[in-house]
């Protein structure tokens, strides 16, 4: 072996290790919480002293529990309306950031995107504040137009209460997913567009037939990502509603930290945060096997 193939096998050892190095890492803080929380779902903890080993009562508890099965649909409703509020509006805006004579799409896109850098916190007061049956803007707004009657208690009303928190929490990530969109249509190559435009494909045509199958994937991936992230909604509903009325508005996520914090039960508290985990694998997997792959 010469001294060349030294220095290059060495290089490679380098290399291998530096990225081996971060991805230890990585498997490290995903399997140890993980494995954590798989464990004190199985036993009775109180965050003090030593855990005593229930086997799957937890989960036995969940199951017949009447709330649990409340917030676990309060969620998957919460999720199926992000998915087409997200990811449908999303999908429109990146249609029609595609149309030639658009003007200020720069601006357009900086107008849409400003909501996802701000906290879900903040988001959540400031809707709240909209929401305020005595003095919120919507209201006011409604009183101001003539529209009284359709005034309600916004915030109060469990018949009501799940769409009206949906709403700020579509408002916020449409940006998000708009940018992935985009990002996608920029990819396809613009001699297709011309191709399909000479064959007299123009506006909706164009965008059904040719922009979606090519950008299908990236729009499969959006869905998966609204919907398995709106599993674990948490900051926008506490600073909307706290879960009330009652659990009209709670979700799996506040569930599991009424139960950890709350009541004190961290094996309970631990197997819903591990439902929550199996929720939203089970969803992308559903997602991946409906969806597949668009053939173009």
């Amino acid at each position: 072996m010469n001294t060349r193939e030294i220095r290059s096998k060495g290089q490679y050892i380098i290399i291998y290790t530096l990225i081996l190095i971060p991805f230890l890492y990585f498997l490290y803080i995903l399997i140890v919480p993980l494995g954590t929380s798989i464990y004190y779902s199985l036993t009775r903890w109180k965050g003090v002293g030593e855990p005593k080993f229930l086997g799957l009562d937890n989960y036995v508890t969940l199951i017949h529990d009447k709330n649990f099965w409340l917030v676990t649909k309060n969620t998957f409703l919460l999720s199926i309306m992000c998915v087409i509020g997200q990811v449908g509006i999303a999908l429109l805006i990146a249609f029609l950031m595609t149309i030639r004579r658009l003007r200020f799409k720069a601006f357009h896109r900086a107008v849409i995107f400003f909501p996802v850098v701000m906290a879900p916190v903040v988001v959540g007061y400031v809707w709240r504040f909209i929401y305020n049956s005595n003095y919120g803007l919507l209201n006011t707004f409604l009183t101001s137009i003539g529209k009284a009657s359709w005034i309600k208690s916004w915030l109060d009303d469990s018949s009501i209460v799940l769409r009206s928190v949906a709403v700020p929490v579509v408002w916020q990530y449409i940006g998000l997913y708009m940018v992935l969109l985009m990002s996608a249509i920029s990819a396809v190559p613009q001699e297709v567009y011309e191709c399909a435009e000479i064959d007299g494909a123009t506006g909706v045509k164009k965008s059904l037939y040719i922009t979606l199958p090519l950008i299908w994937d990236t729009f499969k991936i959006c869905i998966i990502l609204c919907a398995s992230g709106t599993m674990k909604i948490y900051d926008h509903l506490v600073a909307l509603t706290n879960g009330g009325p009652g659990k009209a508005s709670s979700s799996l996520a506040l569930y599991c930290y009424d139960y950890t914090f709350k009541f004190g039960n961290f094996g309970v508290g631990a197997a819903i945060a591990v439902s929550i985990l199996i929720f939203a694998v089970g969803i992308s997997l559903v997602i991946q096997l409906i969806m597949g792959r668009k053939s173009v």
